[in-house]
């Protein structure tokens, strides 16, 4: 890998979401470009919203359209310089204008892309995952990383799967992304309908998982609650990676119905890697 995309709002920018940027790039010595949007067309933001979300205190008597010049050029500045800090190469790209269809064209050039999923440019109230978020989800060209609201280290892979080439898709991705983290324990996490096999060669799964993950497992649950034995499997763990296949309501595997990967992103804080063919 050797191009992540840091995506955020220019006025708004999340230090968490950067950090793990950071984390990433370091960790697989690639460069991380940051693009900054602005919604001009759209975005409705009041003085007051920018005060609250800013780095700086607003200026006195500035129109918004200042204000938030002043606030886009100091966030390009700190993400430079938390780069910097960090040892990792840098680039900014900035667009004005439609902010999703800026994000779609660069990650057909990208390898990755990373964003926190309160990224909105909304005038109304959003909950997580934004609708900003879920559109780059559904349509990104490059698989995608909601980053985590804090970020503590990687000390397990739990790749979610039932037996779909998304899933199995999903997994060889980020093999091929982060080989760096091979070394760590991986697991391979299955829920099913009680009494109903697992889906898929698990033979053949297993063989794979071992070749590239030699800490590797697999583990089947039963559950006619799939979605919330899923969720509480998650939600009893730390410091881990999920790694799920498509997002999209006519994409995703069955594991979780429906539409399994809102409440996933909306109730577990670790990273989360999702990608589609």
């Amino acid at each position: 890998m050797e191009k992540i995309l840091f995506v955020t709002d220019a006025v708004c920018m999340s230090k968490s979401c950067l950090d793990f940027a950071c984390y990433l790039g370091n960790l697989t010595h690639s460069r991380v470009t940051g693009v900054f949007l602005e919604n001009q067309e759209m975005e409705l933001r009041s003085v007051e919203d920018i005060r609250e979300k800013g780095v700086t205190e607003a200026v006195p008597g500035a129109p918004i359209a200042q204000q938030k010049e002043l606030y886009r050029d100091e966030n390009i500045k700190r993400f430079i310089s938390h780069c910097e800090l960090n040892g990792v190469a840098s680039a900014v790209h900035q667009h004005a204008g439609m902010p999703l269809k800026a994000v779609l064209k660069e990650s057909r050039y990208a390898d990755l892309l990373v964003v926190d999923a309160a990224t909105s440019f909304s005038w109304r109230p959003e909950t997580t995952p934004t609708s900003f978020v879920r559109d780059i989800l559904e349509q990104a060209e490059c698989p995608v990383i909601i980053a985590p609201p804090k970020f503590d280290g990687v000390d397990e892979i739990i790749f979610t799967y039932n037996g779909s080439n998304a899933c199995m898709y999903a997994m060889r991705q980020f093999t091929y992304l982060l080989p760096q983290l091979s070394c760590h324990k991986a697991t391979v996490l299955s829920v099913t309908p009680k009494d109903q096999p697992a889906k898929g060669d698990m033979e053949k799964l297993k063989e794979w998982l071992h070749t590239h993950y030699p800490d590797g497992s697999l583990i089947v649950l039963e559950d006619d609650f799939v979605q919330a034995r899923l969720l509480e499997y998650l939600f009893e763990k730390e410091k881990v990676m999920i790694v799920m296949g498509a997002f999209g309501r006519n994409m995703l595997s069955n594991l979780l119905v429906p539409n399994p990967m809102k409440p996933v992103l909306k109730l577990i804080s670790q990273p989360v890697f999702i990608t589609h063919h």
